[in-house]
């Protein structure tokens, strides 16, 4: 099939996670693999079935945000400080692993592999399953709630950073009486209470809306048809293998169709923790590819996560960003990105992502958590859609030309790659 087919034969149906259209999608993927001669294998997998449950637990953060607040009226200023901390680092290493154990529905990812002989192996990735349709409510608030984000986040840090400076203070005045941080009274008087009760009227409503956002999204039960995600970043991987055949890279290049990221990763990460003991980090390379289809620009993920960093890798980085200046493709940096190559990041592997979105420039409060973080990011801009997770991501709004550019640019990606390897 062509590029083009491709996308339109696999966006025919929602492919959500435990539907038909999943399961007739990976048959698909799994016989397009095969006729261009790759070794296929459908690898189990599974993944949390409750919309319901990860609904909750994608409330528990901003709802924990308010708990702390509320509780500093009375909690030594010092301890909740500490507290907050711990729940950070828990919500951060400890959580996604007990998800994880949590996951006993079963998918399928499908592998395809080219000239798996070779010692260098690139992990071209993306995911086939496509996600719920969010509500109209929280559509049509999508931009706001993108520019309110930041700022709550920031509120809450410069929250954090008052309480472990008043405990401090107040630990001192004390004369370091251990005693006192278990003492439950009444801390925020005075100014402090006009701070506080400042936080509780901002975080409250937020929350409400937040909430209400998601609860109406799980209530209106609509599936996307997911033609850019990620039917997009499957048929580019398709054609990508079509268009290898003839060039022979000396590379084992792994085609992995990943399932259940858009109910939290659960395929990909799965995948990288089966195999964690088998991929030589020395000779791995994995480059994710998300929504190709419709974006004004390429961005390319520099990294993860804000006070607890993982780098992507630099030299794919680079590979990417001359690939777009020689092929003339507008190029823009981003940090963060909920795909599938996060396990890989996570786990230390020499990673990259890229994507297609139209570039929205930063609100102040972005600004301020880039460099309040120190986010290695040169331009003052963040990926936004409003077609992602909506009814509007159909075949019909592909643009075929941008999907071409996506090829040539993976293809070119993994030609330079290849005389890199060789090279070293």
């Amino acid at each position: 099939m062509s590029v083009m087919t491709f996308v339109r034969k696999l966006a025919e149906h929602p492919r959500y996670a435990g539907t038909e259209g999943e399961k007739d999608a990976y048959n698909l993927i799994s016989e397009e693999f095969e006729r261009l001669g790759c070794e296929v294998a459908k690898e189990e997998t599974e993944y949390v079935k409750s919309d319901l449950f990860i609904t909750v637990i994608s409330l528990v953060v901003p709802w924990l945000f308010l708990v702390f607040v509320v509780a500093s009226w009375m909690v030594h200023p010092l301890t909740l400080a500490l507290i907050i901390v711990a729940a950070a680092l828990f919500m951060s290493k400890v959580f996604p692993m007990l998800m994880l154990d949590l996951a006993k529905d079963k998918s399928v990812n499908v592998i395809a592999t080219m000239n798996p002989q070779e010692k260098n192996r690139l992990i071209i990735c993306g995911h086939y399953d496509s996600a719920r349709v969010m509500s109209k409510f929280a559509q049509k608030y999508r931009r706001a709630f993108m520019n309110l984000q930041p700022l709550f986040i920031l509120a809450f840090v410069a929250y954090v950073i008052m309480l472990f400076a008043k405990g401090i203070y107040t630990f001192t005045v004390e004369a370091f009486n251990i005693g006192s941080l278990a003492d439950l009274t009444p801390r925020m008087t005075g100014a402090w209470a006009v701070v506080w009760w400042t936080y509780v009227a901002l975080f409250v409503p937020f929350l409400i809306l937040v909430t209400y956002g998601y609860g109406t999204s799980i209530l209106a039960k609509g599936l996307s048809y997911g033609a850019d995600d990620n039917a997009s970043g499957i048929a580019v991987m398709m054609e990508t293998a079509r268009r290898l055949e003839d060039r022979k890279p000396n590379l084992r290049v792994d085609f992995a169709c990943f399932a259940a990221e858009e109910k939290g990763l659960f395929g990909s990460t799965k995948w990288v923790n089966k195999h964690l003991n088998e991929l030589d980090r020395e000779h791995t390379y994995v480059f994710n590819i998300d929504c190709v289809s419709r974006g004004e620009k390429f961005f390319v993920y520099k990294g993860l996560g804000t006070a607890f960093k993982k780098n992507s890798d630099a030299m794919l980085c680079n590979i990417v960003a001359d690939a777009c200046s020689k092929l003339n493709f507008a190029l823009e940096e981003n940090w963060g990105g909920n795909s599938d190559h996060a396990e890989f990041v996570a786990k230390g592997f020499r990673t990259c992502a890229i994507s297609r979105f139209d570039p929205m420039k930063v609100n102040l409060a972005q600004a301020t958590i880039r460099k309040l973080f120190r986010v290695p990011l040169k331009n003052d801009v963040v990926p936004y859609t409003d077609w992602i997770h909506t009814e509007d991501d159909t075949v019909d709004k592909v643009d075929e030309r941008k999907l071409e550019e996506t090829v040539q640019l993976v293809v070119a990606f993994v030609e330079e790659l290849n005389q890199k390897v060789q090279q070293t």
